[in-house]
């Protein structure tokens, strides 16, 4: 993904590693504030957010002596985790609300060469609190979409959604395919996150949500 994201200049968090193993990475030489995650796992497993002395989901206190075991702790209650995961740690990406220590994600679904809804997700306090809310490219809210999170409260447009349907746009019309196309957005700029080719696992769209997901599909197949 990253010779790709490079092929279309787009606009990445910084990465300070990529290993195959917890002992590889070296936290004394590693950002104070800094994001651990795998590269091959999905719904947030794994993914460590440290802050402050503090992991931001779990709220646990884990100075930088004790990460290393932490993260190693982590991994190992996971059933997913396998010899293919790769453990990277990379830059730790700030809303462009500072009210939320957990960045949200806005996720555009591309199909046909361009985006057409998105998703936005917040994840700040315990996971069952966690909700989104889908809108079309016209920021106009749609009601309830999918059953995975909390039907969250409607926001204002973004700062910046401008650029950030830009590149949803530039990645879509390069890959000609249905995708999901994660990204964030700070105060100064929108930041390319990951593809996620099978949304949700397909599961759990509400009747609104599935008859437009495959309207988009029906619409503009793929052509690649």
């Amino acid at each position: 993904m990253h010779e790709y994201a490079q092929k279309l200049n787009l606009p990445m968090p910084e990465g300070y590693a990529d290993v195959a193993t917890v002992e590889e990475l070296d936290f004394s030489k590693l950002p104070e504030t800094v994001v651990i995650k795998p590269n091959n796992l999905a719904n947030n497993e794994c993914v460590m957010l440290f802050r402050n002395g503090i992991e931001v989901f779990t709220g646990d206190a884990v100075p930088i002596s004790e990460r290393q075991e932490y993260v190693r702790a982590t991994f190992a209650k996971s059933a997913k985790v396998n010899k293919q995961t790769r453990i990277l740690a990379e830059e730790y990406i700030q809303d462009y609300d500072p009210a939320y220590s957990v960045p949200r994600d806005f996720k555009v679904f591309v199909a046909g060469g361009k985006g057409h809804v998105i998703q936005v997700v917040d994840r700040v306090g315990p996971k069952p609190e966690w909700s989104h809310r889908y809108y079309n490219r016209d920021w106009v809210a749609y009601g309830d979409f999918q059953g995975s999170n909390r039907f969250g409260k409607e926001i204002p447009k973004p700062p910046h959604f401008d650029e950030l349907m830009y590149y949803a746009d530039k990645i879509a019309a390069d890959i000609g395919c249905f995708m999901r196309l994660d990204f964030y957005i700070t105060q100064t700029r929108v930041v390319f996150g990951e593809f996620t080719s099978y949304p949700n696992a397909g599961k759990r769209f509400t009747e609104l949500g599935s008859a437009v997901m495959c309207d988009l599909m029906d619409r503009y197949p793929d052509t690649v």
